[in-house]
């Protein structure tokens, strides 16, 4: 399954039953990852992108972008995680954008965290 949003096209999204997430790829190249977590969130809920709460009401979009872009080193990603729209966004410098749906114990955590890998 892919999704598109204006210029953001995934390349693939998938869902783990196991762990209750789903996991999109977007090449990093051609996809801001602001945009790859818009169209994400937006075909995991099959909503229009447009319906959705504005992704920079919740986190700084283009120090979310720069900050995923550098992707050094290569072996070890960097994480950046924040919820919006009843899940936990997790975008790795990687280019995947892994979306784990909110329990009542997350939703009392914080709101935006930045992680190594």
């Amino acid at each position: 399954m892919t999704a598109s949003l204006a210029s953001a096209e995934l390349e693939s999204l998938e869902f783990d039953r196991e762990s209750d997430t789903y996991r999109a790829r977007y090449d990093q190249d051609a996809t801001a990852t602001s945009m790859a977590v818009v169209a994400a969130v937006s075909d995991v809920l099959d909503t229009d992108p447009l319906e959705l709460d504005p992704l920079h009401d919740t986190i700084d979009t283009d120090a979310l972008d720069d900050l995923i872009r550098c992707r050094d080193p290569p072996n070890e990603p960097i994480g950046v995680s924040f919820t919006i729209e009843g899940f936990e966004i997790t975008a790795l410098s990687n280019g995947v954008v892994m979306l784990s749906p909110m329990n009542s114990e997350r939703a009392a955590g914080e709101n935006v965290g930045i992680t190594r890998q």
